[in-house]
């Protein structure tokens, strides 16, 4: 069975796409490596953690990482109002190795499913570089 979710490593020039500890393919560039990452039909892992604000971790609360930049990404556990027990995503980087994010964001029913959604919106948007004017 194919994984759903790809590490990607910096490997100096290139980068290179794994399974597990499975070599699958070596890109010239992160574009390249989020679309061969796609074309499996799997979504780039990212590294999660607890978001930390002024020193505080704050609760139902989770930032991505990836390639060991700062946080290019964020779910959050909804608790009051009509959105209650549902888990917000968005998008957010500012990472220079990459162009600057497009806002994509939504909302899934549970913290599983906006990890998902979060890591294949990633993908997508580093596959798909924006074109520029000829």
């Amino acid at each position: 069975m194919p994984a759903d979710r790809l590490k990607v490593r910096d490997i100096g020039g290139g980068y290179e796409v794994l399974d597990g500890a499975d070599d699958l393919g070596r890109c010239g560039s992160i574009a390249e490596a989020a679309q061969f990452v796609r074309e499996r039909g799997a979504r780039l892992w990212l590294d999660w953690g607890r978001t930390v604000i002024g020193g505080q971790t704050a609760p139902h609360d989770f930032s991505a990482s990836f390639l060991g930049s700062d946080s290019v990404g964020r779910i959050l556990g909804e608790k009051y109002g009509p959105s209650a027990g549902t888990w917000a995503w968005s998008i957010s980087t500012h990472d220079s190795r990459w162009r600057k994010h497009g806002g994509q964001r939504g909302r899934e029913a549970t913290k599983e499913a906006a990890v998902a959604e979060l890591e294949r919106e990633f993908t997508n948007y580093l596959a798909d570089p924006v074109k520029k004017p000829v």
